[in-house]
């Protein structure tokens, strides 16, 4: 018989769906969301929704205002008679999920999802850390995306909770059928923008200062003629981007593209040999999955959470995103070994580990703590 969850979230995003719809086959299990939309980026959520097994409910609104003050998480729980409860990060709706299992079911499992890089999760602030070390005195286990964070946890929080990893990942096979139906998309692209033989570079996110996407274009600009980077994504510094280049005498090599989804986002990495994530901040950094799915050779911040996938030198590099010069080094180094474009097809997969490998893995050791 399968365990009663309940899920509390904040968001459906697209690097959440398959590891939500992988509890959902695993458990009996309800969702709940905090807000009907991503708040640092917003999302398609028709189309995300196509794509769940489940059916998506949402929580009242923060008491006088405070997002995660959900008192409504009381009564939910009082009537769901859940054995486990998911919820995410250390705030207040955790709390009173750790206060109901006290008052109330002090059996209640409860697992919280925690984003954090080993940097974020050291210089937490006074505030978080008392929220941390109230929680993980109740909780049953966290789960941690990156494992020097899990690391860290070990040996520098002792206490009640166990610690689990699993990366913030996508379902290979899903992702990568999804890459196929886009395969006429990137053929129109490589026409319109004149591909073949060019050596496409790649870069997806938010177009503000913690990306650091002027380091990617001081880094290409004048480096090599052949290259071609398209910047997929808008934010407040897409002007002064813009005004970076102008005068460059390749100014035509840099595309920017805006905002993509679905498979017009998929199309993108379908073309691109490299990718690049220059951020100098980055709890994780979902787009680094999605670009070794794609078989692109990714070059990774340092400073991102995701960088626990990349192998240097076999499908990818890191670099410090506070140094002038290595990015340059290496992006040159790999546009120098890659080959232009020719036909486009499907690449081949650049993840050493599947998302079953991963998930199989999460769930056996969540076995081991909540039965």
């Amino acid at each position: 018989m399968k365990k009663k969850l309940i899920v509390f979230h904040p968001a459906i995003a697209p690097y959440r769906v398959d590891f939500f719809n992988s509890i959902d086959e695993i458990f009996d299990a309800k969702f709940y969301f905090e807000f009907d939309n991503a708040l640092e980026q917003t999302f398609d959520q028709k189309r995300l929704q196509e794509y769940l097994s489940f059916i998506p409910k949402y929580l009242s609104p923060g008491f006088l205002g405070i997002k995660n003050l959900r008192f409504d998480v009381l009564s939910i729980l009082w009537k769901n008679k859940a054995d486990v409860v998911f919820i995410s990060e250390y705030n207040l709706l955790g709390l009173l999920v750790c206060l109901f299992k006290i008052l109330v079911n002090w059996r209640l499992k409860i697992v919280t999802v925690c984003d954090d890089n080993v940097k974020m999760a050291q210089n937490a602030s006074w505030v978080k850390r008392i929220m941390r070390y109230v929680m993980l005195h109740i909780l049953s286990a966290v789960i941690l995306a990156d494992p020097k964070s899990m690391e860290w946890y070990g040996t520098s929080l002792k206490y009640k909770a166990k610690y689990c990893y699993f990366p913030i990942i996508q379902s290979d096979a899903i992702f990568r059928e999804r890459l196929k139906q886009a395969l006429p998309l990137s053929v129109s692209l490589t026409k319109k923008y004149d591909l073949i033989g060019k050596k496409v570079i790649l870069y997806v996110g938010r177009l503000v200062e913690v990306k650091n996407v002027s380091l990617l274009l001081k880094a290409l600009i004048g480096k090599s003629p052949e290259a071609r980077l398209f910047i997929v994504g808008d934010g407040e510094l897409q002007a002064e981007l813009k005004r970076q280049i102008r005068g460059y005498i390749y100014m035509h090599s840099v595309q920017f593209v805006g905002k993509q989804e679905g498979l017009d986002l998929f199309a993108y990495y379908n073309i691109a040999q490299i990718f690049v994530l220059p951020s100098i901040y980055e709890p994780f950094g979902t787009v680094i999955n999605e670009a070794l799915l794609a078989g692109c050779y990714t070059l990774c911040s340092s400073a991102a959470g995701s960088a626990c996938l990349i192998k240097p030198h076999r499908n990818g590099d890191l670099f410090d995103p506070d140094s002038n010069t290595e990015l340059g080094e290496k992006l040159l180094f790999s546009i120098r070994h890659c080959e232009g474009v020719k036909d486009v097809l499907l690449k081949e997969n650049n993840m050493y580990h599947s998302y079953d490998q991963y998930i199989t893995s999460l769930f056996n050791q969540l076995n081991s703590i909540i039965n």
